[in-house]
């Protein structure tokens, strides 16, 4: 996990500015966000923003980005009204996808890493479970696998 700014984490380019686009729409909305983490980089960005300890997923702006992160915010507020353990949205900002500099941005509570430890096969398999039975209940339209296909 690279920290700091984009020189000093080893970001460059458009994960840099997806960096930034991440951390001032956490600011706009009243979030102190000068630090950051890059948890996982790949098609999205995954950032720990500091020191408001949001989880902050970032993509570059496109039509499809743009609904899958829509998407996902509708399905995590849907999953967590039904009881199903899912991440949480960040409770300090109104739920949403937000478009900043290019960027698509959605917030979410950070939560530490559970270890095999933490987490025994059976409470994970109940969690599982759960979130099947969830699913299984909501009415929602998803899109087909590919369509995120480029």
């Amino acid at each position: 996990m690279e920290r700091g700014s984009c020189d000093n984490a080893g970001v460059r380019g458009s994960a840099c500015d997806a960096m930034a686009a991440a951390m001032a729409t956490a600011s706009s909305l009243g979030l102190t966000a000068d630090d950051a983490i890059v948890l996982h980089d790949s098609n999205k960005l995954t950032l720990r923003l500091l020191p408001c300890d949001v989880l902050a997923r970032v993509a570059p702006v496109s039509p499809v980005e743009l609904q899958g992160a829509q998407f996902e915010v509708e399905l995590a507020q849907r999953l967590a009204e039904s009881g199903c353990p899912v991440a949480a949205l960040e409770p300090r900002v109104n739920p949403g996808a937000y478009e900043r500099d290019g960027f698509v941005v959605t917030l979410w509570i950070y939560c530490e890493p559970a270890t095999p430890r933490e987490a025994p096969p059976a409470d994970y398999a109940s969690a599982l479970k759960r979130l099947h039975v969830g699913m299984r209940t909501l009415d929602i339209p998803t899109p087909h696998f590919t369509s995120s296909i480029g």
